[in-house]
């Protein structure tokens, strides 16, 4: 069976339900992003293909395809230089229960940080989020974010800041962090 397409996945009643993700900031420049979509699987299409290798296999590989593409198309800059964000892991996760599954990317990017202000500056299409969703970034200790301009609920605690984005609320767009290290 191929990967299913975004009119398969609404054909098969997969729907997304909520998303984590996590940035860990690294003083070498490094900065590692975990992406977690939870999904409601009615039809258990997911918990399936744990039993097919090969479909997995070609599944996960277009669910990769699909999000990389979705990072080619933002700007991502640190100090001022774009930088391009590769996916290098893509994983199936069930967490108990055959209608829900959950993927996991691992995504890695790297900018030259200086000692003292940085900047982070990440542009993308603004769209209305269809599910409620955290994001947690945690920077190097003994570093402090300055500022922010993110959209969602933002709370800064010195240098580990977390934003919190509600189903129908505007998300993207231009977002900027600036950190002193």
């Amino acid at each position: 069976m191929d990967a299913p397409n975004k009119d398969e996945i609404l054909e098969n009643s997969i729907q997304p339900v909520h998303a984590t993700c996590y940035f860990i900031v690294s003083r070498n420049g490094e900065f590692s992003q975990i992406l977690i979509y939870d999904y409601y699987d009615p039809e258990g299409y997911y918990a399936n293909l744990l039993h097919k290798p090969r479909a997995l296999k070609n599944d996960l590989l277009n669910i990769t395809l699909n999000m990389q593409e979705f990072l080619n198309e933002e700007i991502v800059k640190i100090n001022n230089r774009v930088t391009k964000p590769r996916v290098i892991n893509t994983q199936l996760i069930h967490r108990g229960f055959k209608d829900s599954p959950s993927i996991a990317f691992t995504i890695k990017f790297k900018g030259k940080l200086n000692r003292g202000i940085n900047i982070f500056e990440n542009l993308s299409d603004e769209e209305e989020t269809l599910y409620d969703f955290e994001t947690t970034w945690i920077f190097p200790l003994g570093s402090r974010v300055l500022e922010t301009l993110l959209k969602g609920y933002v709370n800064t605690y010195r240098n580990i800041v977390v934003i919190n984005a509600r189903r129908g609320e505007t998300v993207g767009g231009y977002e900027k962090i600036v950190f002193k290290i």
